[in-house]
């Protein structure tokens, strides 16, 4: 397998949505890694962009999975072959999509109405 350029990470979990954010948050942060963005959709899915140094990668592959978030087996793949590279001296851009597995209705939010 050829090394990403930008990783794009994706998992499940069954976790509740607010705890999972959180530990996920903590994990990319334990890992030397640093989170850029976020986007929500609901509360059915994140989106999470971060950037890492690839000399982290290794760490970052340890601390998600020790969250509870289950990895997708490319998203794995991604992570070891990165880790298991040369280039230590420059950084990655990715995204980590998680998929919130649960029966709660769909996340409403009330929008302001705009004047005009």
């Amino acid at each position: 397998m050829t090394e990403p350029q930008f990783l794009r990470l994706d998992g499940f979990t069954k976790a509740d949505r607010i705890q999972m954010t959180d530990r996920v948050s903590e994990a990319i942060n334990q890992a030397g890694a640093w989170i850029t963005d976020f986007h929500l959709y609901s509360n059915l899915l994140i989106c999470i962009n971060f950037q890492v140094a690839i000399a982290d990668v290794g760490r970052l592959a340890i601390t998600l999975p020790e969250t509870g978030l289950h990895l997708s087996q490319e998203s794995l793949k991604q992570l070891t072959s990165v880790r298991d590279s040369t280039l230590n001296e420059k950084e990655l851009g990715g995204t980590l999509q998680i998929t919130f597995v649960h029966h709660e209705p769909d996340l409403l939010r009330d929008v302001p109405a705009v004047p005009g």
